[in-house]
């Protein structure tokens, strides 16, 4: 079980971040920091194996917390979800040894992406050696691309799953859904079709008056 301390001043950005990760059986959110103070606090008490940091904190920078976590000899992982999106502060952070930088607003498959290279990057660092096809694994692990289903474009899919998650209290169904997003009804039902069977959504079956069926949908909580 990896153990993930999540440091957002935030409350409500750092409770969405925890429901986020609990989909995750190996991941555990240990505790949730709200400045520099506190993070060495429980780094002090507690082994930590991730850290998602926000930059822009209320009382420090999250830059200069992952300085001061080298600095001790620390080596725990981090991954910066913020509104950051400046590439000289993006460079520095990822030379302190960030390994993903998450621009908000992010959403879940992009979320996933980042804990994927998390934990291939743990998977192979288990081993006490790796031959050369290992070590060219591990430091390509950033430029890897989840592979999509012929026909689902990475860019729409995210933009669908961003307003589903944004607006997950209501069900949906496509043709709803092609006014609020500006895309075909045909195109939708693909891209609802494979949220489904990767379980983002959950999906509903209606039956009008004349007993065609229709589909609504439904962001997971």
């Amino acid at each position: 079980m990896y153990k993930v301390l999540i440091v957002e001043d935030d409350p409500m950005v750092a409770s969405i971040n925890s429901i986020f990760l609990e989909k995750y059986s190996n991941l555990e959110v240990v505790n949730i920091a709200k400045n520099e103070e506190e993070v060495f606090e429980i780094l002090e008490k507690n082994f930590v194996d991730l850290i998602l940091c926000d930059v822009y904190l209320e009382e420090s920078n999250g830059i200069e917390i992952l300085k001061k976590i080298r600095s001790k000899g620390i080596l725990t992982d981090i991954i910066f979800i913020t509104a950051l999106n400046e590439s000289n502060k993006i460079k520095e952070a990822v030379a302190f040894g960030a390994i993903d930088f998450l621009i908000k607003p992010y959403n879940q498959a992009r979320l996933d992406t980042a804990i994927g290279k998390f934990l291939k990057k743990n998977e192979l660092l288990i081993k006490t050696t790796m031959d050369q096809e290992e070590c060219d694994e591990y430091f390509s692990f950033d430029s890897t691309q989840t592979e999509f289903p012929k026909g689902i474009n990475e860019k729409t899919l995210e933009k669908i799953e961003l307003f589903l998650s944004e607006n997950r209290k209501k069900w949906w169904n496509a043709n709803k859904l092609s006014e609020e997003l500006n895309i075909s009804t045909v195109t939708l039902n693909k891209y609802l079709k494979y949220l489904v069977s990767i379980n983002k959504l959950t999906v509903n079956t209606s039956y009008g008056e004349v007993g065609r069926p229709e589909n609504f949908y439904k962001y997971h909580n």
